[in-house]
């Protein structure tokens, strides 16, 4: 993805950069990071957005949704850090 598409996301969707930042380097699972987020049906919706678009990627073990980082979503960390959003 490139970068210009990145800031496009980070201009447009807020709450999306909001989710990146708080998964940053670790390993969450679904249950988890919307707890940690305090948005369960929101939360969840931008999972499912951030995973559509390449930020997050998603996998089951053990009947457990567990949600890290892309390269593109810590690309967008990364130029969030840069600019100070």
């Amino acid at each position: 993805m490139r970068d210009a598409n990145l800031i496009k996301i980070m201009i447009e969707e807020r709450a999306l950069v909001k989710l990146i930042k708080t998964i940053g380097e670790k390993e969450y699972s679904t249950r988890d990071l919307l707890k940690k987020l305090g948005a369960y049906g929101y939360g969840h919706k931008l999972l499912i957005k951030a995973e559509d678009k390449g930020l997050v990627e998603r996998s089951n073990i053990k009947n457990k949704t567990y949600n890290k980082l892309t390269k593109e979503g810590k690309k967008i960390i990364k130029l969030a850090k840069e600019i100070g959003v």
